[in-house]
This record gives structure tokens, sequence and C-alpha cells, in this order.
């Protein structure tokens, strides 16, 4: 646009904590790699401009204002023989935050190997938007982040067009090497509503028993997932 880019608006948006935040859908006639990039930093719908605009629009916008798609109800009730179709029993979906990139990928393939949806965010801003669009059942994130710390995330959370009740799961190495940060523990189970509080580094298992109180793990699936962490 003449006047500033989309991206710009949407990140001022975000970031101004007076603002309620609100899903956000790109379209552009451009498909690079580049701005694909950016739109999917800020955890943003992607819809490239054309004949086909409003099929790839039309079931973003039913989802976000919970209305049906009478199209795709219609395609996924029935099967090609014309027997309804089997719905397939969704994986719980986890949204992981964390600045560190090596942490993100191998809480990914953890969480995974329990048969667990993840998705990932390096920034507070970048998981709000991802939280908006994808509604995880649960949010880990740790604490100390240099762009919003999760304190920061949890409010936002709280203020989002998304279910406000989202258990959230704060990973903090604050208290690493020292005794534990009863005050602080207190005040996000507490006055924020965490869901649970935990220190850095922190056990498979022990991350597994806080979403096992939110998500359904399967006993089997998490025993495997102990023994690929003890490789």
């Amino acid at each position: 646009m003449p006047a500033g880019g989309g991206t710009a608006v949407a990140e001022k948006l975000l970031s101004d904590p007076k603002l309620r935040p609100l899903p956000v859908i790109f379209c552009t006639g451009q498909s690079d790699a580049a701005t694909i990039d950016q739109c999917k930093a800020l955890g943003a719908y992607y819809v490239t401009k054309g004949a086909d605009a409003w099929s790839n629009l039309k079931p973003i916008i039913c989802r976000l204002l919970a209305m049906p798609d009478e199209e795709a109800t219609a395609a996924s009730a029935t099967s090609a023989a014309g027997v309804p179709a089997a719905s397939p029993r969704p994986l719980p979906k986890v949204l992981f935050v964390d600045d560190d990139a090596d942490m993100r990928r191998v809480m990914q393939i953890r969480l995974r190997a329990c048969g667990v949806d993840v998705h990932t965010a390096s920034t507070a801003m970048q998981a709000l938007w991802i939280a908006m669009k994808e509604t995880p059942d649960v949010v880990i994130t740790d604490y100390h982040m240099p762009e919003g710390s999760g304190e920061y995330l949890l409010r936002r959370l709280r203020d989002a067009p998304i279910p406000s009740d989202i258990p959230v799961i704060l990973l903090t190495g604050a208290s690493a090497g020292m005794s534990r940060d009863f005050a602080l523990e207190r005040r996000f189970l507490g006055e924020y509503g965490a869901a649970a509080f935990l220190s850095k580094p922190v056990d498979l298992d022990t991350l597994l028993g806080a979403l096992s109180e939110h998500i359904e793990i399967d006993p089997e699936v998490r025993r495997t997932a102990s023994k690929l962490r003890r490789r």
C-alpha cells in the first residue's frame, strides 16, 4: 500500500497492549519467499490475490467468525461412495514458545513423539498470532524472552479473541542454580492464572505430567518418548 505495508500495521496493532489483538489475513499479489516468510513470522493467514482468492479466503473467515462453511461441510459429510465420512480424531495441539531455536527443535521432536501436534514460535508476538490462528489446547512458553516475556504473552492471550481459558505452562530458568522462586511461582499460578510453573531445564516426564492435566497422552506413547529422551 502506498502509505505503508500491511505487516507494519499488523505489528503495531499487536504490540500495543491497549488494543485487543485481532487475527490478521494478508491479501497480496506477491508470492515470493520473503513475503511468505514475513507473514509466517507473524503467525498471520496468507491469501494470494487472483481468481481463486475467495475460495481460499472464505473458509478462513468462516473459521474466525465461527460460521459454518456450507461447501466444506457438505464435502466432508459424505464420502465419494455416498457413505458418511468418518472424522479422524484430531491430535492434541500444543504451542511451544522459546527464543532458543535448539530448544524449539528438541521439544518439537519430543512432543511429536508423544502424539502431539506441535506449533512453535520464537517471540511473544509471533506466538499470539499463531494462538489466534490455531487455537492450541495448551501453550508452553519460556518466561524470559527478548521480545516480550511469558508474562506479556499470558496477559495478551487472556485478551485475545480466542478461548480465555487456554492452559499456559510457564518455563523459567530464573532460579537455575538457586533456590526455587516461590514468590514468582505464586504470582503466576495465582494472579496470572498459569496452569503450571516449571523450572528449566525441564524434565520431559515432568512436562508430560503437566500436559496430561489438560490433554490426553497415551501412556505407551509416553513411555516410548521417555526412551527417546535417554538416547
